[in-house]
């Protein structure tokens, strides 16, 4: 029974991050006359592995909603399932809480940039997104 729940869980998670990103990409798709991909669960994620969802090639999406905070687990997780040229991504929360979104920044030092992962709130990654839309679909 307590697999079923946490399955669930997991499931009602995935749904909440895709409510989050969906206008994201239907407005920057739609504002270049384009049709919007449509962002979903992976469902064939238990047998074939692989990220959370799916629907743009780029973003490799993990999304965690325990209790138990793994988050470092979760990372490495994240970044292995991440296919070359796909940018890991991990949502996680606790219930009651707000949603933290792991990915890698950089830092500024001098003239150079150090690559490292970074928590961030989901809105400034709605923001990235909007602008690595933008990039990823004009010339």
């Amino acid at each position: 029974m307590a697999g079923l729940m946490s399955r669930n869980k997991g499931k009602r998670a995935e749904r909440e991050v895709i409510k989050l990103l969906q206008p994201v990409v239907n407005e920057v798709y739609r504002s270049l006359g384009l049709e919007p991909p449509v962002l979903e669960r992976n469902l064939m994620q238990a047998h074939k592995g692989g990220c959370d969802l799916v629907g743009l090639d780029w973003l490799a999406l993990e999304v965690k909603h325990q209790e138990q905070q793994q988050v470092a687990s979760w990372w490495e997780q994240c970044k292995r399932q991440a296919e070359p040229g796909r940018e890991p991504v991990l949502f996680y929360r606790k219930n009651n809480m707000k949603w933290k979104v792991r990915m890698f920044g950089h830092l500024i030092a001098g003239s150079q940039r150090v690559r490292c992962p970074v928590d961030i709130a989901p809105e400034a990654f709605l923001a990235y997104l909007r602008i690595r839309l933008l990039k990823e679909l004009t010339p």
